[in-house]
């Protein structure tokens, strides 16, 4: 029996641009021209047309002054515009900014797509001091409360697809299940914070209408002094209690 060729298409300039966007998304700082060709081992004249039209098409910006490129959130919201994320954040929202000036505290709701938690939400505490990520911060999966609630309440064999993915250690990975039976029990997760010191991370999951993890949402509990700071904090206990109420209301939402 003949055996079927499968037949490979390319695209150089799709690919070329694909590449460009990858690079960029990678970076905390904008990146010259020579740097994006020499990181993608391409000549300048090779990438010149592609970052124009990417510029163009707003995908990317430039600065004129340091002659630097960097991503805009073109494709962030785009991928927002997805009917369950749209929806959701639509109905999040005010709920965020409720429970953010209630328990003066920050807020923020992350989603998993490709191998990543990025954060898709976010209010800040009305609060002088607080603890807040930027909207598209790409989260830790095994080192935060949000990716330990979203591995928690995935099924074994998606769970063990979602950790093949990560690059993590298998120490990393191994804190991370420690907690999933915990967090699957309590319907919530509760720790400190890894990174930063004084701040306990408060995450729950946000269902989809099949039961699916649709997103996360966490409030990073920072500890301050009621006394000295001279303003209202409510205490971690209230905070959680607040917090599941609300992402209660979002399920429900979503039915």
């Amino acid at each position: 029996m003949e055996s079927v060729k499968k037949t490979e298409y390319r695209a150089p300039a799709l690919e070329k641009g694909l590449d460009i966007l990858e690079l960029l998304a990678q970076q905390d700082e904008p990146l010259t021209k020579k740097q994006i060709a020499e990181s993608l081992d391409r000549s300048i004249n090779e990438i010149f047309r592609m970052l124009s039209v990417l510029v163009e098409k707003q995908f990317i910006e430039y600065d004129s002054y340091t002659s630097t490129y960097a991503l805009t959130l073109k494709m962030f919201a785009l991928s927002n515009q997805h009917p369950p994320i749209a929806q959701l954040l639509k109905r999040a929202t005010p709920l965020m900014e409720d429970i953010c000036n209630k328990v003066n505290q920050s807020c923020h709701m992350s989603a998993y797509s490709n191998g990543e938690m990025t954060v898709i939400a976010r209010q800040e505490s009305p609060y002088k001091m607080g603890f807040s990520l930027r909207l598209g911060s790409v989260i830790d999966i095994c080192s935060s409360g949000s990716g330990i609630v979203f591995l928690s309440f995935l099924s074994e064999e998606k769970r063990q697809s979602v950790l093949d993915r990560l690059d993590a250690t298998p120490e990393e990975k191994a804190h991370a299940l420690s907690h999933v039976e915990a967090t699957r029990e309590r319907g919530y997760y509760v720790g400190e914070s890894p990174q930063i010191m004084g701040v306990t991370n408060i995450s729950l999951p946000i269902f989809g209408v099949l039961g699916d993890v649709l997103a996360t949402i966490t409030i990073p509990y920072m500890t301050l002094n009621s006394n000295t700071v001279h303003h209202h904090i409510e205490d971690l206990e209230n905070t959680k209690r607040e917090l599941i109420e609300l992402a209660s209301k979002l399920n429900q939402n979503l039915s």
